[in-house]
């Protein structure tokens, strides 16, 4: 990939500002506060856009590098890649996504969009999304050594380019997602309302209702056996007030008889006293004693009907106690109508106790699904835990078997920054660099001095780049060579002009010493002076 032409119209302090570049070396020269570093922002951000969040400064991208005078906040850059296709790519900055052109052509709709970023065009076509770019080809001032973070973001990049063929599949991506959808589809004790805390909250919300209701249906054991014993004692008492009532009728009617007939005893005991008074006056004063005779013999029947009489009457009558018979009943009904309401109670509570028995069924039924997804979710559980000790156990194979060109070609770029002073190097996301010394002990890089430590960071993106960009693609310095003394400058400007490797490199810097090391050792370069 080569840049051609880079067309500021407005960014930063930077205006109407058009770069030509060429193959090769390009000297971007110009004294502190000339633009450099805002025209290596001002490429980064048209190839991949500029962010409005802050991301922990002060100001975010966008209010620093938008111009104060509200001017126009756009640019181009031409570009040709490996292929021989040539875009160009216009952004306005105020806009989410930019134009990309070919043949004059806008093509924009052939690239993938991103819902924050925008056509995610310069990804598609080189294959390195915006943090490997800065991380590896873009190698700002005083930052040619790439931090724990970088290092290991690199590292990752490399694995997943070996174990899948595409450096954006990232396992630490993956486990993330595994993560967030082991938690979101079945969650932990920890969390709330998520699939297994709600199945376990509704399977004991189950639980404790079935063992209620199963409480209830103990009861109705229980209720029914006092129902029974409420239904005897009813009957028996129905039994004996019947009874008492069949009595107290009897007793009625045979006190009724004998009122009749104490009423009867009396009329005969009135006419034989009539009798015997009409006999007697009869004998004194009629002188026929035949015809006194008849008031005799009608008392002597009178006599025989009274004896009559008193042989029915019931002795018993008068010795009846009426009022302790009408107790009893009194008592007898009471208790029957606290019996009658005790069964109704229970019958009331059984109609409530039955309804409830019947949501039984539905609870049981509803508590075994709950108890089948709970299943289901803990069975996917397995699953989750199983692929993450697979991805684990697989990333871990893959670190410890990184790509040998990779590897081979750190080793080469060392040797050749360093002279041949140190040949061996090593990578890991725990430890970052580590370097062979002549005793043959690996030491973490950060012991060595400034200017090894930016030349073996140096060789760590060129080593990078190499192994996971689909392009050739240019290199940016700025600054870099702060802590290089000549000996080292020359040795890198020397691997950078190096027949085999092809890249366009664009050196930003604010002093003549790349200028004159290049007219040293007669290399060809492209200058474009900032101050002019």
């Amino acid at each position: 990939m080569k840049i051609e032409e880079i067309k500021i119209n407005g960014f930063g302090n930077v205006k109407n500002r058009r770069i030509e570049l060429k193959d090769g070396i390009n000297i971007i020269y110009g004294a502190n506060e000339s633009g450099k570093s805002t025209i290596l922002k001002f490429v980064e951000s048209v190839l991949y856009g500029i962010s409005k969040n802050k991301n922990g400064k002060n100001i975010s991208d966008f209010d620093r590098y938008k111009p104060w005078d509200d001017s126009e906040f756009s640019g181009k850059i031409k570009y040709t890649l490996d292929n021989g296709k040539q875009y160009e790519v216009f952004r306005d900055f105020k806009k989410k996504s930019p134009i990309i052109y070919q043949a004059n052509e806008d093509i924009s709709k052939e690239f993938e969009i991103d819902k924050t970023k925008g056509i995610r065009f310069l990804e598609q076509q080189i294959g390195i999304d915006e943090i490997a770019f800065c991380n590896t080809i873009m190698m700002k001032q005083q930052e040619v050594k790439l931090g724990k973070v970088e290092t290991n973001s690199m590292v990752q990049k490399i694995s997943n380019l070996v174990s899948t063929g595409d450096d954006n599949i990232s396992f630490q991506k993956s486990m993330d997602k595994l993560n967030k959808w082991q938690n979101e589809k079945i969650g932990t004790e920890r969390t709330k309302q998520k699939p297994i805390n709600i199945v376990d909250s509704k399977l004991k919300q189950l639980l404790d209702e079935k063992r209620t209701l199963m409480g209830y249906r103990e009861n109705i054991v229980h209720q029914d056996k006092q129902k029974e014993q409420i239904k005897s004692q009813l009957d028996k008492l129905q039994q004996e007030k019947e009874k008492l009532k069949n009595n107290r009728q009897s007793v009625n009617e045979d006190k009724i008889k004998n009122m009749e007939m104490h009423f009867q005893l009396k009329i005969a005991m009135a006419v034989a006293i009539f009798l015997v008074i009409l006999g007697g006056v009869l004998l004194l004063t009629t002188k026929n004693r035949w015809f006194a005779l008849a008031p005799v013999i009608l008392l002597i029947a009178d006599i025989f009907a009274i004896l009559k009489v008193r042989q029915k009457l019931n002795p018993k009558d008068s010795e009846f106690d009426f009022s302790n018979m009408e107790k009893k009943i009194e008592k007898m009904e009471a208790e029957i109508g606290d019996l009658q309401l005790k069964s109704h109670i229970l019958e009331t509570e059984r109609a409530k106790v039955d309804e409830k028995i019947e949501q039984l069924a539905r609870i049981e039924e509803e508590w075994a699904e709950q108890k089948e997804i709970k299943d289901e979710l803990l069975s996917l559980n397995v699953s989750y835990n199983i692929a993450k000790e697979c991805l684990i156990k697989a990333y871990d194979e893959i670190k410890h078997n990184l790509s040998p060109q990779f590897e081979q070609k750190l080793c080469e770029i060392t040797a050749d920054l360093t002279d041949g002073k140190y040949k061996n190097i090593a990578v890991s996301d725990e430890k970052g660099l580590s370097i062979e010394v002549e005793n043959g002990a690996y030491m973490p890089v950060d012991r060595l001095s400034i200017g090894t430590i930016d030349e073996m960071y140096l060789a760590l993106r060129l080593s990078i780049l190499a192994e996971i960009s689909k392009e050739k693609l240019p290199i940016f310095l700025d600054e870099t060579f702060a802590f290089f003394d000549e000996k080292r400058l020359k040795n890198i400007i020397c691997y950078l002009q190096d027949q085999n490797y092809d890249h366009q490199i664009l050196i930003f810097s604010c002093s003549n010493r790349e200028i004159e090391v290049l007219e040293q050792l007669k290399i060809e370069y492209h200058l474009i002076n900032l101050e002019n």
